[in-house]
């Protein structure tokens, strides 16, 4: 009991001791002292803990001297606090850190570079002008060239738009200079028509005679008045044994429209022919299939369309067989195309895709 008496006694002796040696007197910048031990240092200020168990507020570590810090150094818990703080009294090259002189490094002057002349230098070629080089390089020869082929290319393209000749409107286009003129004049000229888009179609041959119909003549008196008052028939001809006028009847006879009924009559519809109208030897698109097949337009096909086939050629190598078209834009076409098992498809292309129209009679 007296020996564990005796080791507490030297436990609180030993803390005492080492409270003592910890404690220390820290100088403020504004000439008051902390004395005490450093407890709970961080990075930007610490706690004095006096003699009598009391702690001090938080102190920043800029409001230390520079003694107080190095006496902080010392205790190896603060010391990585504030060895960035101290400054040393004197530099190690002597004088103030502000007084420390950095030696010019003298560097030597590089001599003037000398040229020299060059034996037998190649002198660099003149530059063209724009013109100049055209015709003076291999650059400038190619693009004449495509140009050249461009322009007679345009004319090819032209004489197929507007159906024109096209050795004339190429050998037009081929001219130097003049010839990219030649393209853009047959181009403001009117589309040429073929022999086959030249003739009225049946509903336009209908048109044109309903207007030419002619009127019924009057009907004639039997008998005029002269200036002298006389009255003169005219049937007294065919009582004399001469021909009567045909166009005026005798008395009492029937006249020619009340007789028979008018002899004008609707024409008949022209047959169609077979025939094929292809890409380039004609302009495929919505003007030339309304103009040319007005008569697959309409709901219940009559003769002579309903007599015939539309077969419709595709670039993809397609080939649809068709009584009828459904409707028709400028990019694409809606056809009714049958089925063998009964019934129809509707099916739809697009114009730019159309290669051939084929016009063919029903068979059986």
């Amino acid at each position: 009991m007296q020996s564990l008496f005796v080791y507490c006694a030297l436990a609180v002796a030993a803390v005492w001791v080492t409270g003592l040696a910890s404690a220390a007197d820290y100088k403020l910048k504004n000439g008051t002292s902390l004395s005490g031990e450093a407890i709970g240092p961080n990075d930007k200020s610490v706690i004095i803990k006096t003699a009598d168990g009391k702690l001090s507020p938080r102190t920043p570590w800029a409001d230390f001297s520079q003694e107080a810090l190095k006496e902080f150094a010392k205790n190896p818990k603060v010391r990585q606090f504030v060895e960035l703080l101290i400054e040393d009294a004197t530099p190690p090259g002597g004088g103030t850190a502000a007084e420390t002189i950095v030696p010019d490094i003298a560097v030597p002057k590089r001599p003037p570079a000398k040229w020299s002349e060059v034996k037998d230098k190649p002198e660099l070629p003149l530059k063209p002008g724009l013109i100049g080089g055209m015709f003076t390089t291999g650059v400038g020869w190619f693009s004449l060239v495509m140009m050249y082929a461009g322009v007679v290319y345009a004319g090819y393209e032209v004489a197929n738009y507007r159906r024109r000749p096209k050795q004339l409107v190429m050998g037009l286009s081929a001219i130097p200079c003049l010839g990219f003129f030649a393209p853009i004049a047959f181009l403001c000229l009117p589309e040429v028509k073929s022999e086959i888009e030249a003739k009225p179609n049946a509903v336009e041959l209908a048109t044109a005679l309903a207007k030419e119909e002619p009127k019924p003549e009057p009907k004639p008196m039997p008998g005029k008045k002269k200036s002298g008052g006389g009255l003169t028939l005219v049937s007294k001809k065919a009582e004399e044994g001469g021909n009567a006028d045909p166009a005026v009847p005798e008395p009492g006879a029937a006249s020619p429209a009340e007789a028979a009924p008018s002899p004008v009559k609707a024409p008949a519809a022209p047959a169609l022919q077979s025939a094929v109208y292809r890409k380039g030897e004609v302009n495929i698109n919505k003007r030339f299939i309304e103009t040319k097949f007005a008569g697959f337009f309409k709901s219940i096909p009559v003769p002579p369309e309903r007599d015939m086939w539309l077969v419709w050629v595709t670039a993809t190598g397609g080939e649809y067989w068709s009584k009828r078209v459904v409707s028709i834009s400028q990019t694409e076409v809606v056809v009714k195309c049958p089925q063998e098992g009964g019934g129809s498809l509707d099916q739809t292309m697009q114009l730019i895709e159309i290669t051939e129209i084929h016009l063919r009679p029903q068979e059986g």
